[in-house]
């Protein structure tokens, strides 16, 4: 479960791909991966696949729409049902980042920094939660967020928590992605309970 967790955290940059499939590799102590997606060179780890059949091959998808394919090659035994449920959840979320990662890429698809403070600005936050967004926007990690902020790591993380619960987001990736401008956040009027200024 942690893995997922620490899948969720990673900051949506150039480097995502290749930390969110070693995560994944990990999780089932996979020796090699091969990340293989439509438009872009193949990214493999340090040691590439020895055989041309990787023990398992994890399609990933956001929503229905397949965005490649992650393959795993294991030294040993093949993972079992749980590892396997993990796996496939954390191929959903890999690909949800990737996703997100790609369109914060695209330049031409952010908004200028006016407008992001300005959807901050309509955002349903506390005036301490638009500071954590302003800095993870930013691409502050998780502890110079604290140290700016002189909160705690451990607050931090709770006040992100209740920021995706307020935007109806499920990871830093997603609400980087909110922020930019590749994704929309709905108007004030459907969140719960709005928070005054």
């Amino acid at each position: 479960m942690e893995t997922l967790e620490r899948l969720a955290e990673l900051d949506p940059v150039r480097t995502y791909p290749q930390r969110g499939a070693t995560l994944i590799a990990g999780l089932v102590g996979a020796h090699s991966f091969r990340l293989d997606r439509p438009d872009t060179d193949p990214l493999s780890s340090e040691s590439a696949l020895t055989t041309t059949d990787p023990t398992i091959s994890l399609p990933l998808r956001q929503g229905r729409t397949l965005l490649g394919t992650l393959h795993l090659e294991i030294v040993g035994d093949a993972p079992t049902g749980t590892q396997l449920e993990l796996l496939k959840w954390a191929s959903r979320l890999y690909g949800r980042g990737l996703d997100y990662a790609e369109r914060l890429g695209d330049e031409g698809g952010r908004r200028p920094g006016e407008a992001v403070e300005e959807t901050l600005r309509r955002a349903p936050l506390t005036p301490r939660e638009r500071d954590v967004v302003s800095l993870l926007v930013a691409g502050c990690s998780t502890r110079e967020i604290a140290a700016d902020t002189g909160l705690t790591v451990s607050t931090v993380n709770t006040y992100l928590k209740r920021i995706f619960s307020k935007l109806g987001v499920h990871s830093r990736v997603e609400l980087i992605a909110r922020m930019a401008g590749t994704a929309t956040i709905p108007p004030r009027a459907n969140y719960e309970a709005p928070l005054p200024d």
